[in-house]
């Protein structure tokens, strides 16, 4: 058998001290695949829910400081709902974390979003994907998605 050395204990708990997990906004609401929706009673509607949620999960656990956020889901007035998710996060304890724009959903991006063969639907999708970068600055995330 094995013998753990003090060292190694040292390691072992500043790794766990360190650990985190990013929690995705998501997660909260109801969710699905392209094949249907899942429905949840209590499921998160708004991003206040969600934060509230998060912010449970995180005082449970010590370990989920950050929540991911979708632009335009999680931020419907984009830039303009940088300080209401500022308050949130503050309120429950949490951070913004990864930024992630939406160049998926909407029809204009069948045929794709930076790849399209429409330069309109390019332009549509890298001014999308700049907002979104400075959302992300906004909130002192340090990953946009």
């Amino acid at each position: 058998m094995a013998v753990i050395t003090t060292k190694q204990t040292g390691i072992i708990a500043e790794a766990l001290n360190a650990f985190q997990i990013e929690l995705p906004s998501w997660g909260f609401a109801n969710t699905g695949t392209r094949f249907g929706k899942f429905l949840q009673a209590g499921a998160a509607s708004t991003i206040e829910e969600k934060f509230s949620d998060a912010g449970q999960v995180h005082r449970w656990t010590g370990v989920c400081p950050t929540v991911a956020l979708h632009i335009l889901w999680d931020l419907p007035q984009g830039i303009g709902s940088v300080d209401e998710v500022h308050a949130l996060a503050a309120r429950h304890g949490l951070r913004a974390g990864s930024i992630n724009p939406n160049v998926f959903q909407d029809k204009v991006y069948k045929y794709g979003s930076l790849g399209n063969p429409d330069a309109c639907v390019r332009k549509q999708a890298l001014d999308h994907i700049l907002d979104s970068v400075e959302i992300g600055q906004r909130l002192g995330s340090r990953d946009v998605l």
